[in-house]
């Protein structure tokens, strides 16, 4: 079931029309997926961890027994519907059963992430909003974590309540801890680097980055072969559309270090480190605490007219 939301933008003429609808991670056909990929270049926050060849890949091999859905959010167009929005949902094991939808925090990637249009951010979030008012799961609210509270979706997801009369309750998650710092290593012998990216010898890197892994024991990837299946599928994928590299560190022949980097678009992440450091790290400052942003779905209020673009951090400090 599809859920229409009507959009009319000032200063055109005609109205936009979205529609939403909730999906099987493994019923969607390559040109959607196609259509995922080409909204990774208009997202309002590009992460490599909402691109399809990541989150896809975990649903199929992490799932570890959760209830996920993918919400899509679609604006009809000329010849085919444009993907406006995805949010990867983890929904209630009993359904039918009044209970709360979370956006699934990633595995591998520690976080939750959604690909949403940079030109449609709080048309998109609403129109969400409104199927999963109207779908029969009997869903409460919606649960988001890991916002950043100056980010644009925290600011589109405010937007999306404020202007539909439904209530947000935000807080803030516990701030990370920051890295123990990692005194540098300086390795003696002649030392080189390698930066691999043709797919075929990229898988072989890949194993080089998961024997140094393992030097973790139970934390590393090759514990858990699910993990270690996921991280190959997820590296291999990135490199066939040569959006991935591994980083490889010799010291007299001997692999001593590797990094992991993948792309979307113009967005380019270190997703792992493995083996020795060596340079030294950054010196940071504590990370700075993200937010956790709970919005019911049904409407609570009056809808509230367009104002000032108010950010969650703004409205923390109203309400403390």
């Amino acid at each position: 079931m599809s859920t229409p939301f009507t959009l009319i933008e000032g200063g055109l003429t005609g109205a936009v029309t979205l529609r939403a609808e909730l999906r099987h991670p493994s019923s969607l056909r390559e040109a959607e997926v196609e259509a995922w990929r080409s909204l990774m270049g208009r997202a309002l926050e590009p992460s490599v961890y909402a691109d399809p060849d990541f989150t896809l890949t975990m649903t199929q091999h992490l799932a570890d027994g959760q209830t996920l859905a993918l919400l899509l959010v679609w604006q009809d167009g000329l010849r085919a519907p444009i993907l406006r929005g995805v949010l990867p949902l983890r929904l209630p094991v009993r359904q039918g059963l009044a209970g709360r939808a979370q956006l699934w925090r990633l595995p591998l990637a520690g976080t939750a992430e959604a690909a949403v249009d940079a030109g449609h951010a709080g048309a998109v979030l609403r129109a969400a909003l409104d199927h999963l008012r109207q779908s029969p799961l009997r869903l409460v609210d919606l649960l988001w974590p890991d916002l950043r509270p100056d980010s644009g979706l925290a600011v589109a997801l405010g937007e999306a309540a404020g202007s539909s009369g439904r209530r947000l309750a935000v807080a803030e998650q516990a701030a990370s801890a920051a890295p123990a710092p990692v005194p540098l290593t300086l390795p003696a012998g002649r030392t080189s680097l390698e930066r691999v990216r043709d797919p075929v010898r990229l898988r072989d890197a890949v194993e080089h980055f998961l024997v140094l892994d393992a030097r973790r024991g139970p934390q590393s990837l090759l514990a858990d072969p699910a993990s270690a299946t996921a991280f190959r599928v997820v590296t291999r994928r990135f490199a066939h559309r040569r959006q991935a590299c591994v980083d490889l560190v010799r010291r007299d022949g001997e692999v001593v270090a590797a990094a992991v980097h993948l792309a979307t678009g113009r967005h380019d992440t270190i997703w792992r480190q493995a083996g020795l450091y060596l340079a030294e790290a950054p010196v940071h400052g504590p990370v700075p605490a993200r937010i956790e942003a709970v919005v019911t779905v049904e409407a609570e209020g009056r809808a509230r007219p367009p104002r000032e673009r108010t950010s969650l951090r703004q409205l923390l400090r109203l309400r403390a």
